[in-house]
C-alpha cells in the first residue's frame, strides 16, 4: 500500500478523500501490527525449541589477538 497517496488524501480538501484516506491508513496500521505480532509469536515459538548445547562452555570465552 502506498502510504504517500493516503497521506495526500488525508491532507486534501475533499472530505470523502480524507475519510477514505484515514480508513486506509488505519487498515495499514492494523496490518503492520498484525504482522509484527505474528513475527514475535513465531520468534517466541522458535526460541522455545532451542535446546542447550552439548558443550555448554563453548563460546563462553573469546580469545582475540590483534
Amino acid at each position: 500500500m502506498n502510504i504517500n497517496s493516503v497521506l495526500t488524501a488525508i491532507n486534501g480538501g475533499d472530505s470523502l478523500k480524507q475519510a477514505v484516506g484515514i480508513q486506509l491508513l488505519s487498515k495499514a496500521n492494523d496490518l503492520q501490527s498484525t504482522t509484527a505480532s505474528t513475527l514475535i509469536q513465531d520468534f517466541a515459538k522458535a526460541q522455545q525449541q532451542v535446546t542447550a548445547s552439548a558443550a555448554p562452555h563453548l563460546g563462553g570465552n573469546l580469545d582475540i589477538r590483534i
